[in-house]
């Protein structure tokens, strides 16, 4: 039995359905499916009547439910209470996660200025590197305080949120595809392409393929990688054109790769996040006013 499966046994719940807890977690649906029967056959019970409309508690399901609930309680209170061991006992932590992005994006600087900003308090930063996917899992289940994540996919009216930076989506394809050498290209003209994309802990992986589909175009997803710098380098050998964020982009690394842009731009926000309805922290509320007075101004203009 893992964190995981109790956690996603409590979304099934929540949510009623596989499907709708599956879009909340940001996994497929099988895998969500397999992780449950993997749980319900260590346990030797059914959890669930799986039902058309929704899924609901088998009696063996409900007992479990009490179990699953004070797992969680005393998982948030474990990790609390282990982050604050971490440095002076006194000090109350911020756990914030953050893409595995920070370097491009120069937001190490950012929380490092924040860290010292906030140096005479009682608080610190401790900082959690994840995929897109397992940082909104954790966001939910309120493992972390925060998390600095792509909106692209988000359900907005659940989240509080302060825009960090909006980026192009550019086209990168390599020197030898010289048909591609012009201002603008079509999804129409990509689709005819190999595509180099993200995979499914990515928020980009989502919102590149709804590009696609919303045109009626299904092009060939041929290689899938967790990080750009794979996908920068897959293109740069010539096998196939991507769709990722202007600031990932790097020439001067791979400088077989050039870029396009969409004549209808696509942009891709990243932003401090919180979920709404918890109550807040005095180190995040210091966080979120930095990032306010920070990046607020900033992005107006």
């Amino acid at each position: 039995m893992t964190l995981s499966q109790i956690m996603y046994f409590l979304a099934v719940v929540k949510y009623k359905t596989f499907t709708q807890a599956s879009d909340e977690l940001y996994i497929s649906q099988s895998s969500l499916s397999k992780q449950i029967k993997a749980l319900e056959l260590e346990l030797g019970h059914t959890l669930f009547n799986r039902e058309a409309k929704e899924n609901t508690l088998t009696a063996e399901g409900e007992r479990f439910l009490v179990y699953a609930n004070k797992f969680s309680k005393d998982y948030a209170a474990m990790m609390s209470d282990l982050n604050q061991m971490n440095g002076d006992s006194y000090k109350s932590p911020l756990v914030l996660g953050v893409l595995p992005i920070i370097n491009e994006y120069n937001l190490n600087d950012d929380i490092v200025l924040f860290q010292k900003l906030i140096a005479s308090s009682n608080s610190y930063v401790n900082l959690l590197e994840r995929e897109q996917e397992e940082l909104v899992n954790m966001l939910q289940f309120r493992q972390i305080d925060a998390a600095i994540i792509r909106m692209d996919s988000l359900d907005l009216s659940k989240y509080e949120y302060i825009t960090y930076m909006e980026e192009p989506l550019v086209i990168i394809y390599p020197d030898q595809m010289e048909e591609l050498n012009k201002e603008y290209v079509t999804l129409e003209e990509l689709a005819d392409y190999p595509i180099i994309c993200f995979d499914k802990s990515s928020s980009l992986h989502r919102t590149i393929k709804h590009l696609f589909h919303e045109r009626g175009l299904y092009p060939k997803f041929s290689y899938i990688f967790k990080h750009h710098e794979q996908i920068l380098s897959m293109v740069n050998a010539n096998f196939g054109v991507a769709v990722i964020p202007s600031n990932l982009v790097s020439t001067s690394m791979f400088p077989n790769i050039r870029v396009t842009h969409f004549k209808k731009p696509v942009t891709s926000k990243i932003c401090l996040v919180r979920p709404k309805n918890v109550p807040i922290t005095e180190p995040l509320n210091l966080l979120f006013q930095y990032f306010e007075s920070t990046y607020h101004e900033a992005n107006k203009e």
